[in-house]
This record gives C-alpha cells, structure tokens and sequence, in this order.
C-alpha cells in the first residue's frame, strides 16, 4: 500500500516520495523515528490498529501515541478470517468452541505476530467464550496458513486475503470473518456476528500519521492527495485484488477512528 501510494504521490507533488522501511519492535523504531522528525509535512508514518493499543501492551513506549501524533486519513480496510484446518471435527465456530473447552490448550491458533490485532481479537474471543486456546504468533501470516494448512497449528486468525485461497481450495475451513457483512472471496463463511461471536467483528486497517505539530494547511493538502490516489481506477483494482477496500475519509474521521479503537482494544 504504501509504495503505491508513494508512486502516485510523487506525481502530484513532482518530488520523489521515499518509502523507508523501518521494521522490529511492532513498529515502535519507525514511530518513534517519526514522532521525533521535522513537523513539516513531509514525512508521514503509515500505521495500523496495533498504533492505537501498543501503549496497553508494552510498559514503556518512546513517544504517546495521543499526543505525538496527528491524524492525516484512512486508506483501506480488509476483513480477518478464523480458519481451522479440516482435520479439526467442527464446522462452525459454536462447535469451534465447544472443542476448545473439552480439550483445553490443546487447539492452536496462529497469528501475523505476538502483539497484533490478530493476536488481541484471539485473546478477545478466549476471555468472552471462557476458552484456553493456545496462541501461536508467527513472523507474518503466511508462514501461520502455511502451518495451519500443513497441520502444525489447528487453525489462524489472521487477514483474509492470505487465507481466501486456502479456503476455496478446501485445505482450510473457514469459520467466521469478523467483517460486517459476509465477504465475497467466500460468501459461504459467516460473519463474526452471525458466528455467535460479535466480539470479534472488526477491521484491519492501513492509514497515515504525521508528527503532531504540523500544520493543519499541510494535513489538508496530505490528505486532499491521499484521496485523489485512492480514488484512482487503477489504484482502486491493485488494492481490490490484493483484499483491501479503499475507504479514505476525512482526518477527523481518522482520528475519531484511533481513538474509538484505542479505548476498544
């Protein structure tokens, strides 16, 4: 998302836009990098649900995520899955769970990492259904399918798209998707809420920061640009194939967004 954003935004502003990875510590490097950068519209932080609650897992952040910060907009969302491996003697999540009870610890479920938002909702579901389910956190969702498919782990709870293909293939047994409505990718897999488990229904999402002093004129002129991308065909059919669903929205929005969910998770 972020290099095709950054491609067409070089277009608009007729300047390169770099995009620095800056990967460990669930992101905490590149947002402090951020949270300490000039406040001059100029560098952006990308940033997930994980941004809004980080605070409540780590003891001890280098910047606060409140203060430090301003929104700019959303970009996407894209729904999660609850997927078993069809080893597993259930076919929906009522049984899911009554499984999970009867053979306490012994079911698995994988995650992108150890302090996501897969991992928070899986936790969620564990305290609302009074269930000892064993968290499994991998370095990125692919290598979770790949072991649910292969039986190493009983199941994932991870984004849709990496899953999708698995599910339709018949190598995994999707559960629930925590979207609103079902999804089109396996409209045969209930929603969260139909699931019996509204705990879980949310969305993964994908937006832009900057550091909280800069200018109001910049944030607008960010955000006017971020919706020009986002509303192109050809952007708009790269990120639809990829899973995601465009959703910009104005800055105040963004904010009400992080904050809603911060106070959530």
């Amino acid at each position: 998302l972020a290099r095709i954003v950054a491609a067409k935004l070089s277009q608009s502003f007729e300047q390169q836009v770099v995009v620095d990875n800056r990967g460990a510590a669930s992101g905490i490097v590149a947002t402090e990098i951020v949270a300490k950068s000039a406040a001059d519209g100029h560098t952006l932080l990308s940033v997930g649900p994980s941004f809004t609650f980080m605070g409540a897992v780590r003891s001890r952040l280098p910047y606060d995520t409140e203060k430090d910060f301003k929104a700019v907009g959303l970009a996407i969302e894209l729904p999660m899955v609850v997927a078993i491996n069809r080893s597993l003697p259930v076919t929906n999540m009522k049984e899911y769970l009554a499984l999970a009870r009867a053979r306490p610890g012994e079911i698995s479920y994988g995650t992108a990492g150890p302090s996501g938002l897969h991992t928070v909702l899986g936790e969620s579901l564990k305290l609302a259904a009074k269930v000892n389910i064993t968290l499994v956190p991998f370095q990125g969702e692919s290598p979770a399918v790949i072991a649910a498919t292969g039986g190493h782990i009983t199941g994932v709870l991870v984004n849709l798209f990496s899953t999708a293909p698995f599910i339709k293939a018949g190598k995994l047994r999707g559960l629930a998707v925590t979207s609103v409505k079902r999804e089109a990718m396996i409209p045969e897999v209930p929603t969260a809420r139909e699931a019996g488990t509204p705990e879980i229904e949310a969305s993964n999402w994908n937006g832009y920061v900057v550091p909280a002093a800069t200018p109001d004129t910049a944030v607008a002129r960010l955000n006017a640009e971020l919706h020009k991308v986002l509303n192109l065909n050809e952007v708009r059919e790269n990120l639809r194939a990829q899973g995601f669903t465009v959703a910009p929205g104005s800055s105040e929005q963004f904010a009400a967004l992080m904050k809603a969910e911060s106070v959530r998770y």
